[in-house]
Formats: C-alpha cells, sequence, structure tokens
C-alpha cells in the first residue's frame, strides 16, 4: 500500500541525511542539519494522526484485500463498485475473495491471502480462545447487530424445541451455530448428548439435507429461509429467543491494522458512504445484485431495510464480545479465560467516526 504519511517522514529523513553528507564535507552549516531536524519533527507530529486532522483526500490509492460472505456488506461494495466505480474513483481497489463462513476468512488472513475478514461473534471468540500464543487478530469495527437468524425444523418431526432430542440438527464447525444451539438447548432443557450434529460445509447442503428428510433443524436468516420454507420447514425459535442477538466484526491482523491506520480510516469512511449511496439507490441497486450474484431482487432489498449500514463499535457490541467469552470458557471451548479487550483495535474507525466508538473497557 502507499501510505502517504509514512512517504513524507522518509522522504524528511532522507533529505535530512543528504543534509548531514554535505555538511560532512564542509560546504554547508549546521543551520541545514537544525532545519532538517525541524521538518522531520513537524512530519512526525503529522503522522501523529487523530480526528482532529485526519484528511482521507491525503490517503494516497491503495488496495484492500477483503474476505466477504454471499450478500453481506462488502461483497455488496464490490457490486456497487464494478458498475459505478465508487471506491475505485476515490483511490481505493477493493479485491475480494467469497468464503462459505466468516471464520473461513480468518484463516485466510492467517495465512496472508487476506487484509480483512469477517466473524460473528462466537467464531472470532473461540479463534481467539484457541490460539492465544500466537494470534494477531484485532476486531475493528461492529458490521452490525442482527436477530435475523431463525431455527427452521421439520414440522413433522420437530413441534417444540425439546422434540430436538433424538434428531437431527445441522451446524457448521467453528461458527455462531454452535452457540445458538449451545444457548438453545440451555434455555429449553434440552440434553445435547441426546441430539446429533451433523456438520455441512455451506447453506446449500443444509438445504439438501432437509429437502431429502436428512435433518430436522438449521439456523437460516432471511435470504435463505425461502429455500427452507421450499420443503416446507417453518421458523420456531428466534436467536433473540435464546438470548444470542449476533454481531458481526471487521477482524485483522493487529500489525496490518497499526501499519495501515490510514488506509483502513478511509476505507471505513468510504463504505460507509457507499452504503448512503446504496439507501439512496437501493432499487437499481438491488437488480445489479440480482444480475452479478443471483440474489433475489426483493430479498435484497428487504434485508438491506432490516439491517443497519454504518460502522460501529458501542459498548454493547464489546460487552456482546465478553458474554460470549465468558460462555465458551465456561463450556470447554478453550483451556484458559481471556479478556478480549486485548483483542480490540479502533483506532482506524476512531479517526474517521470518533462518535460511533463508544466502548469502554471493564
Amino acid at each position: 500500500m502507499k501510505n502517504k504519511y509514512i512517504k513524507r517522514i522518509v522522504a524528511i529523513a532522507t533529505a535530512a541525511l543528504m543534509g548531514v553528507a554535505v555538511v560532512g564535507c564542509g560546504t554547508e552549516s549546521s543551520d541545514v542539519i537544525e532545519a532538517g531536524a525541524s521538518l522531520a519533527e513537524d512530519e512526525n507530529v503529522n503522522a501523529d494522526i487523530s480526528a482532529d486532522n485526519f484528511n482521507i483526500d491525503d490517503v494516497g490509492e491503495f488496495t484492500i484485500r477483503v474476505g466477504v460472505n454471499s450478500g453481506d456488506n462488502n461483497q455488496y461494495l464490490k457490486i456497487l463498485d464494478n458498475h459505478t466505480g465508487f471506491l475505485k474513483d476515490k483511490g481505493i481497489n477493493l479485491e475480494t475473495t467469497e468464503f462459505a463462513a466468516g471464520i473461513n476468512t480468518i484463516d485466510a488472513i492467517t495465512t496472508d491471502q487476506l487484509d480483512v475478514g469477517l466473524f460473528a461473534d462466537y467464531a472470532g471468540v473461540n479463534r481467539i480462545g484457541n490460539t492465544l500464543a500466537d494470534t494477531q487478530l484485532r476486531a475493528f469495527a461492529t458490521i452490525r447487530k442482527s436477530t435475523a437468524y431463525n431455527l427452521y425444523v421439520n414440522p413433522e418431526t420437530i413441534k417444540e424445541p425439546k422434540d430436538l432430542e433424538g434428531r437431527t440438527a445441522v451446524s457448521m464447525a467453528g461458527v455462531v451455530f454452535e452457540y445458538d444451539y449451545g444457548k438453545l438447548f440451555e434455555t429449553y432443557d434440552i440434553d445435547k448428548s441426546k441430539v446429533n450434529i451433523v456438520n455441512v460445509s455451506s447453506a446449500q447442503e443444509a438445504i439438501a439435507l432437509a429437502s431429502t428428510n436428512g435433518a430436522d433443524s438449521y439456523w437460516a436468516n432471511n435470504q435463505i429461509a425461502g429455500k427452507f420454507e421450499e420443503v416446507g420447514w417453518k421458523p420456531l425459535v428466534n436467536i433473540a429467543d435464546v438470548d444470542a442477538t449476533m454481531y458481526s466484526y471487521l477482524v485483522a491482523n493487529n500489525s496490518y491494522l497499526e501499519e495501515h491506520k490510514a488506509e483502513v480510516a478511509k476505507f471505513l469512511a468510504v463504505s460507509d458512504e457507499a452504503f448512503e449511496y446504496i439507501d439512496a439507490n437501493l432499487d437499481e441497486f438491488a437488480d445489479w445484485v440480482q444480475a452479478d450474484i443471483g440474489l433475489d431482487k426483493e430479498l435484497v432489498i428487504k434485508g438491506w431495510k432490516e439491517a443497519t449500514h454504518k460502522y460501529f463499535f458501542s459498548q454493547d457490541a464489546y460487552e456482546d464480545l465478553l458474554k460470549v467469552e465468558d460462555w465458551c470458557y465456561k463450556n470447554g471451548n478453550f483451556p484458559t479465560e481471556y479478556d478480549f479487550t486485548d483483542y480490540i483495535n479502533t483506532d482506524a474507525l476512531a479517526l474517521v467516526s470518533p462518535d460511533e466508538v463508544t466502548w469502554q473497557a471493564k
């Protein structure tokens, strides 16, 4: 990436060193050294950017590699950019790679395939808890707070939550559904040892099991709920009913966030502008989404209106992470209790949206 702030510091430092070399030849006075030192000091002040002095127009052109899930905000950004040049025109080259789940984007970050990924609260908490010794992962912005997931069930086999005992529940390894089922079992006093959990790698596999009577339940969001209704399944429980309201977050390695704070801040700011553009042009945008990735236009519009689309990091988003960490530790997901406070870095978000960064460490 091109970082204008760093470039300017390097240029000044180089000029100062050249001044030293000339003085060593006896052709300039010590004023050259003092001037170079003064300029370098001034540029270091500029490098210590804050919300008061940061301007996204000072950030040079850069590329950012982002992992996406089908129909999420960043995939929508890429579609918008392809049709309008919204990000390109502002100097952002957005490269996206689609994954089946947010946890897969974390894997890609750790292997340097991505700069930025995403996770639902449980998935990120669980992954960090199992890699404490070497993880650099940091949550740096909240994407959304959502209750858009319902437990869809085969009504012929499941009339009430307790009926899951002796039946097959579909999940995905390492993702938030593990937490949702755990909270479901606690809320309705379901003996989890009597529930057959089958993991799939995609929602399409879950739909296939549902259509062949190979399973009895699955957590489905509004985008795919219609597919389960087509095979006769019905919603039974919402995640809010089991105290599992889901928060999702953007994530990156801390080294990346520190080295590219200005670029990340600009990406967040331009993203918020893009979301406003989509709000104002939703009907046309939904046509593009349907044409590009096959999501039904009406579902795109419905899903967009039901969610929030501005990056933030609130106290309740922070406390959600603490709550999930506590649950995971007590349920044996990882051996060492930890404080998620140490795995948050909202410096970039605070540059462009200081009023949206309201969390305070406990």
